[in-house]
This record gives C-alpha cells, structure tokens and sequence, in this order.
C-alpha cells in the first residue's frame, strides 16, 4: 500500500485524484440538495417536499426553511388602464406537503386597505398566475391568449373579512327596515357569484387574454393573509391533481412558469393598474426540504459523511506527498 502511495505522490497524480474528490464531493451534495447550476442565470423558485404540513398561516415555522426569491415588479403598461408599480418587489416562498403545493408571498405596503365598500376605496390584493395545462405554447404572462390560456389565484384583503350589512359600514345612513336578511335579498348570493359567496378569500380564475377572465370551474384554492409590521404575508394552496385542462399541472419534479402581480389599495390600485412580474420558472422537487426533522437525518448525515471521507483522503494524499518531499524520495 505504502509502494502505491508513494508511486502515485511521485507521478503528481495525487493532485488529480484530490481534484476529482473535491468535484465528486460537490456534484454529490448538488445532487442531494437537487440544485441545478445551469438554472442559476434565470430565476428559478424551487419548492421543496415539507416535512409538516405549513397550513394557510403565514408564520408557520416551515417557511423560515424555504428560500425565497426576490421577484421584481413593475407597472403594466400593455393595457388600458394602464399603471400601478408601486410595490417594486415582492419576495415569494414555495414548499409542498402530500400533494399541496403552497406558495407565500411577502412585500411592504405602509397601509392595510381592507375594505372595498366605499366606492372610493379598493382594497390590497395579490395574485398567482401559471400556464394552464391545455397550453400548447408559453402564454403571455398579460392574461395569456388564445390557445394558451393562464390560471389565476387571486387574493383580496377585503374578502377576508366578514360580509355584513351595508348598515355596519355607514353607521350615519338611515335605513327604514330591510326586507330580508336572506341570501335572496342579497342578489350576487343569490346568483351564485363566487366572490359573494365569500367561501375562500382567494379566487380561482382562468382567461385567454384580456376581457376573457372568467371563475374556474373548479375552485380548489385556499389562502390567508396576514398584515403586520408594514408588510403582508399570503399564503395559497392548491392539490397537485386537477382534472380541468383550464388549470396548472404540479407535481414533483416538474417545472412550470409562475408570474406574480400585487395592488396597493390606498395608490387606487386595480384592475389593470397592479405590479406585475414577468414569468419565472417554478421548480417542484422530490427533495425534502432542508433542517427538518428526523426523518431528513439520514440523507444529512450521508452528505457529511461523503464530504468528510473524501476530504480525509485529500488531506492524507497531501501529507504524505509534503513528507515524502521533504525526506527527499
């Protein structure tokens, strides 16, 4: 063994062998953290398998471990009405747990406008948008177009409030006696208006380019909001599996497009007038997601070992080629 050492330190062969451990090392740890470097160049938001379910709280602990991407936005100007760009940025997260896919959103807006009552007042919003399965070609991420349609999720701040009585926001008005207080006397109930109905605050939405935006037929998305500390955190959720072609495709690993949009209320905000990104591509992997519990030890402990072990082996072929060298063989 020794004769192998020596006749390897003496042909400088160790310094390949010690690079090709260093890069075996590394390929190894890019394979068990599924991270594609080629990707690096374009922005890629990667959701990872969660050990626990995050639910719709956007304070839940799984989402200190997700890594968020820094998406930018900017005003829409392709359409009438034209404007909005008051939210520069918009920081997103994304993990999935038993065929849920759960995206959180986070930016800065110094006011919470929830309340759309007023004619003059619109509320904070925000919205998620993918290719739908039936696409056949990228869409245009402006409410795509014909024969590539998009799939929206769209969140208002006012919907997670309590629908009541017009009474309860004009407290001046006078009001002799309303008719009803059942879903007839409220005609959007009555006519089945999803929005009305309140039962998520986050829409299901599918279009094939602008004044085509219509309800999914399936809504199957959930989501929650949360305002503090001068910024919003929203949370959307949906199950992989779908059955209508006007809606995304997920599963792990897959790769979609997602492009994100936000309105600030109290700028006058909506409609046309919002944020908006351009897409980027969501990564969904098999890979757990990093520091969590005891069932990710193993594949952790594996990649410290490799690591270790190779660098041991670097580290001896080094020492004993500088004592070779200095005994003169």
């Amino acid at each position: 063994m020794k004769g192998l050492f020596a006749a390897v330190l003496q042909s400088r062969a160790w310094r390949f062998w010690l690079g090709a451990a260093a890069v075996l090392t590394i390929a190894a740890l890019l394979q068990w953290t599924d991270t594609e470097p080629a990707e690096t160049q374009n922005l890629t938001l990667f959701a990872y398998e969660a050990d626990r379910d995050p639910g719709l709280d956007p304070g839940n602990s799984v989402w200190e471990r997700a890594q968020p991407v820094q998406v930018p936005l900017s005003g829409q100007a392709a359409t009438y009405a034209a404007g909005g760009g008051s939210v520069p940025v918009v920081s997103v997260r994304a993990v999935h747990h038993k065929g849920t896919l759960y995206l959180r959103l986070e930016w800065d807006d110094p006011t919470a406008d929830t309340s759309s009552y007023r004619p003059e007042d619109f509320a904070d919003a925000a919205a998620v948008e993918f290719p739908a399965q039936a696409a056949t070609t990228v869409p245009s991420f402006c409410m795509g177009q014909p024969g590539a349609g998009v799939n929206i999720w769209h969140w208002r701040a006012d919907s997670e409030q309590v629908l009541a009585l017009p009474t309860e926001h004009y407290s001046n008005a006078v009001v002799d006696w309303y008719p009803s207080t059942e879903d007839l006397f409220f005609t959007a109930r009555a006519a089945g208006n999803p929005y009305a109905l309140n039962a998520s605050p986050v829409q299901n939405l599918v279009a094939q380019a602008f004044g085509t935006l219509t309800p999914a037929a399936e809504q199957s998305v959930q989501g929650h909001g949360v305002y503090a500390n001068g910024k919003w955190q929203v949370v959307f959720a949906r199950p992989f599996s779908t059955s209508d072609p006007e809606l995304a495709a997920f599963g792990p690993g897959t790769k979609t497009d997602v492009a994100f949009a936000v309105w600030d209320g109290s700028k006058g905000e909506r409609d046309g007038m919002k944020s908006v990104s351009q897409f980027i591509t969501l990564s969904i992997s098999g890979a757990p997601l990093a520091g969590g519990g005891p069932e990710d030890w193993p594949w952790t402990v594996a990649a410290i070992a490799l690591f270790l072990g190779l660098s041991a082996i670097g580290l001896a072929l080094g020492w004993y080629g500088y004592r070779e060298a200095r005994m003169g063989r």
